[in-house]
């Protein structure tokens, strides 16, 4: 096995450094809004310095995303499973899956709400929200295809996402209910519109 040369050793610290400056960022924005979260916070809870983070990234808002694409992973490889399983209403399934993450992780729900709503990137961060939208979108329309819709089937999954991410806009955060009294309206809500949205836009 050959030793690894000494600039893999930093690639690998480097990289290491980072995860940990992310992991400890998400870790806190579970645990309060994320906007409220400063890189001072996560420095001291890290155990780093404020000017390591700024080597690693060069906004909290890039911080903001590196969580928020690991959490967009997460989701995607959630959809890729709801439309492996073909028993049932793969459809309907589908929508709930994508509604139940954003039950249970919100702040990746705000953190994508504020990208979408035009939260400061840079050109490399804009590239790489986009990809990461652009793949679950992608997955989105093969829900619709499945769901027997024929017709610009693009057009039909941005409808979808925009439904269902405004479902959760009303509904994620209703005051005076508990979060599994949330969970179950949602999930309530989300049935109704996967089958009118599948029954109205077939053909």
């Amino acid at each position: 096995m050959a030793l690894r040369t000494l600039e893999q050793l930093k690639t690998e610290e480097r990289e290491a450094r980072r995860r940990l400056i992310a992991d400890t960022a998400r870790d806190l924005f579970s645990r309060k809004v994320f906007r409220d979260v400063t890189v001072r916070e996560i420095a001291k809870t890290a155990g780093v310095s404020v000017g390591t983070i700024y080597n690693h990234y060069t906004s909290l808002g890039e911080v903001f995303l590196d969580v928020f694409l690991e959490s967009a992973k997460e989701i995607t490889d959630l959809m890729d499973s709801a439309l492996k399983n073909k028993d049932g209403d793969v459809f309907r399934r589908f929508c709930r899956t994508y509604v139940n993450y954003l039950n249970e992780n919100m702040t990746f729900f705000q953190m994508m709400s504020n990208f979408i709503l035009g939260g400061e990137l840079s050109e490399d961060g804009v590239h790489n929200l986009n990809n990461s939208m652009r793949s679950m979108v992608d997955r989105i329309e093969q829900a619709v295809i499945l769901a027997g819709i024929q017709k610009d089937t693009r057009i039909a999954a941005h409808a979808l996402f925009s439904a269902l991410n405004g479902l959760m806009i009303s509904y994620g955060r209703y005051p005076g209910r508990t979060p599994e009294e949330i969970r179950q309206h949602t999930l309530r809500l989300t049935d109704v519109l996967a089958a009118t949205f599948a029954a109205s836009t077939r053909g």
